[in-house]
């Protein structure tokens, strides 16, 4: 179907900031790997690919794929505490998985549905820590 083929075509597209965590005994990344924008694409791991970072001091890892249109949340940033979809602006609470605000630009119009509809399922969320420099699952 298309969507099977516009999720495919959005995962090609989204490369960059990518590590990968096998063999490293529940280790994905170190703080340092994260960049500027404290967040990263981490694959490979018992969960799967999924987004992981610091916001406000707190790691934190969460399902990569954004509820709208399935951009890698990895590929994001964050916006006072929360992970912003790097496609449509979108917002997650990192805590919580939860969409906190729907698809900004030409989507916005539609934001409150999008948000009560696709965004109702909240994102899953993972244990994690900081050790030894690097963040790893609980």
């Amino acid at each position: 179907s298309w969507l099977v083929s516009w999720r495919s075509w959005v995962v090609r597209c989204n490369t960059r900031s990518m590590t990968n965590s096998k063999d490293n005994d529940g280790r994905l990344i170190s703080i340092e790997e994260l960049g500027d924008s404290q967040v990263a694409v981490v694959e490979d791991t018992p969960h799967g690919t999924i987004a992981v970072g610091i916001s406000e001091g707190e790691p934190f890892a969460v399902s990569n794929s954004c509820r709208h249109l399935f951009a890698s949340l990895g590929k994001g940033d964050l916006e006072d505490g929360q992970l912003r979809c790097p496609s449509h602006h979108a917002l997650y609470d990192v805590k919580s998985g939860k969409m906190t605000r729907g698809p900004q630009g030409g989507f916005k119009v539609i934001a409150s549905p999008i948000k009560a509809t696709l965004g109702a399922r909240a994102l899953k969320v993972y244990p994690v820590e900081v050790r030894e420099g690097a963040i790893w699952l609980s």
